[in-house]
């Protein structure tokens, strides 16, 4: 073995990296050390506690706390946060009243009896809107209007509302008092117990009792 290959064993290249992206990626930003929160604390911050209920990001009471809603301290500053905590702290006292009344019901949103969305005046409130579904019978029951028709309801009252008045024979434009007047008149005109038994108008009947409870129900009648 030559002089030129014994150097060239025993040389070992002498080389620092100094890119700013290596080969492997970007250099790893070192790890977030939480610390305590409480003034010249140097302590890990692994204890979390709560903030008073006007200080905090979300005071929506039932939903998901957001994180900069806590404090965080070491074990000795989080048990003496905690002895003079007050969770009302900063609020008036009519606002604690609000807080506390609505805590009574879950913080949840109320109505009286009957007057909710599944009452009688959320039900108008959905047969009013022509963009709403009224469900599957509505639509077996009255069919699937197109957009190519010509004849177009008269505005402020549904589809459905325009038809159910076309069955009983009034104007679209009929208010409560009229639809209620009409409806004694059909049924006392196509009842059998009313006309002498003739039950050749047993399905006029139907679909006139239909078409009234469909009124009814959208708050027309």
């Amino acid at each position: 073995m030559t002089a030129a290959e014994d150097y060239m064993r025993s040389y070992r290249v002498k080389f620092i990296d100094v890119r700013v992206n290596p080969p492997g990626g970007r250099r790893k930003a070192s790890a977030y050390v939480q610390r305590c929160e409480h003034r010249g604390c140097d302590e890990l911050g692994l204890c979390k506690a709560p903030k008073p209920y006007s200080a905090r990001v979300i005071q929506v009471p039932g939903q998901a706390v957001a994180e900069q809603d806590h404090h965080w301290f070491c074990q000795r500053h989080a048990a003496e946060y905690n002895e003079t905590y007050d969770f009302f702290s900063g609020m008036t006292e009519d606002e604690i009243s609000a807080f506390q009344a609505s805590a009574g019901f879950g913080h949840k949103p109320t109505w009286k009896f009957g007057g909710g969305p599944v009452g009688a005046a959320g039900r108008a409130a959905r047969m009013n809107n022509p963009r709403a579904w009224r469900g599957a019978k509505d639509w077996l029951y009255n069919g699937h209007v197109g957009k190519g028709d010509a004849a177009q309801p008269e505005r402020g009252r549904t589809r459905l509302q325009t038809r159910a008045l076309d069955e009983m024979g009034l104007p679209h434009h009929a208010d409560a008092p009229q639809i209620r007047e009409r409806y004694g008149v059909l049924v006392k005109q196509y009842h059998p117990d009313s006309n002498g038994g003739d039950r050749s108008m047993e399905h006029r009947l139907t679909v006139v009792i239909r078409a009234f409870k469909a009124l009814k129900a959208s708050g027309l009648a």
